[in-house]
């Protein structure tokens, strides 16, 4: 009787063992059959460039554009959020056909990307460009943001030699500040670089942005501290009506001789 529970008991921890064995060696040669997964795929993923946030706005705009009658040869304002939150334009330039092209919170270089889109076949007689507070906000060195600036202003030369092409200097936001010297040494490679082109015009809206402190004067902004108040428009509408009456006018009696 105990010689019968002994063997029960034994052949049992060798069933036991065997069972264990056999699981193991399958598992290994499970392991062994499946090939790792192919990294490529995920790599791939990590560096595929990100999809333009602008472009559904941008698409959007050329339908609006597209489906609404546009006075020949407008005065086409371009750049980011400082000109598309401009809602008095038709207003404060009344005597002009003015349209705004102005897009999102973009950069310069979303501006060149998108100007054979958006501007050119707007057939401009005038286009006032604010772009570049944008770049500088994210840490673009100065002279590279003027770079973009220099690929921007070909693209319209190209269209034209002799159209008048006006840029609003960056604006000194308060929320911006730490910037402040970038912004500064933008606007002065801008406004050093139109003075040798013909047919320019640099708009200094920056110093008059500024108070005696050389900071921002905060009531020339809404609540964000980065966007313009009806103030702040303000000094825009008397800037760039100034360009407009002169260069415009100018530009009109060339053409007619």
């Amino acid at each position: 009787m105990l010689l019968d529970l002994i063997e029960h008991f034994f052949a049992r921890r060798v069933f036991v063992l065997v069972l264990i064995s056999g699981l193991f060696a399958f598992q290994a040669a499970r392991c062994q059959s499946v090939a790792p997964p192919d990294p490529a795929p995920l790599i791939a993923a990590v560096n595929a460039p990100a999809a333009n946030p602008f472009e559904s706005e941008v698409t959007a705009l050329e339908g609006r554009l597209s489906q609404s009658p546009i006075a020949s040869s407008p005065v086409v304002f371009y750049g980011s959020s400082s000109i598309r939150l401009w809602k008095s334009l038709q207003q404060d330039f009344s005597g002009y056909a003015v349209l705004n092209c102005g897009f999102g919170g973009s950069r310069l270089t979303d501006c060149v990307r998108y100007a054979n889109r958006l501007v050119i076949p707007r057939k401009p007689s005038a286009i006032v460009i604010y772009a570049g507070d944008n770049d500088l906000a994210s840490g673009v060195p100065p002279e590279k943001v003027f770079q973009s600036f220099k690929q921007l202003f070909a693209i319209f030369r190209t269209y034209s030699p002799s159209i008048p092409i006006a840029f609003v200097s960056v604006k000194p936001s308060p929320a911006r500040l730490v910037f402040l010297e970038s912004i500064l040494r933008f606007n002065r490679l801008v406004e050093d670089y139109l003075a040798t082109q013909p047919e320019t015009e640099y708009i200094d809206v920056c110093s008059d942005m500024l108070g005696q402190d050389r900071k921002p004067i905060q009531s020339l902004f809404v609540s964000d501290q980065i966007h313009l108040s009806p103030a702040g428009y303000q000094i825009l509408r008397k800037e760039v009506g100034e360009f407009l009456s002169q260069e415009c006018s100018r530009s009109k009696a060339i053409r007619s001789q």
